[in-house]
């Protein structure tokens, strides 16, 4: 597949009108994405639980939370239930991987990869905490 067999998918996926999608693809950064996107494909990330303690939503220790390369949540390969409360603070985390994979740069190099819900525990006032730590993975 071919940075030009990208854009296409990607277009169709966005469902722009011209006029909108001629913006976009001008701009040279998504020429980039454009090319990065292929590699990126072979990849799916991974928030593996490491910490978890009164987490309403059930999540436990090992559990793991599976996106696409582009962030899109795996409804298929996870739990019934997911925190909401969680997700804000992977949204920035699956960001980060997302800038490795759009800039060429290998996805695992993301220094701070690991977070939390923001749920701050019963002795701050809250119900638990649940802590993990996302990594990406080639596909098999």
């Amino acid at each position: 597949m071919d940075k030009n067999t990208i854009a296409e998918i990607i277009r169709k996926r966005l469902n722009l009108k011209d006029e909108d999608w001629s913006i976009i693809e001008r701009n040279p950064r998504f020429q980039q994405v454009f090319q990065n996107a292929i590699e990126a494909s072979r990849y799916r990330l991974v928030a593996e639980v490491i910490e978890s303690k009164g987490c309403h939503s059930g999540h436990v220790v090992g559990q793991k939370l599976v996106f696409d390369s582009s962030g899109n949540l795996l409804t298929k390969e996870n739990p019934d239930r997911v925190c909401s409360f969680l997700m804000p603070n992977l949204a920035l985390v699956i960001n980060a991987f997302f800038e490795n994979f759009v800039n060429g740069r290998g996805p695992n190099e993301v220094m701070f990869n690991t977070t939390g819900c923001f749920d701050t525990g019963p002795a701050c006032g809250g119900w638990g905490h649940v802590v993990v730590r996302m990594t990406a993975e080639l596909m098999s």
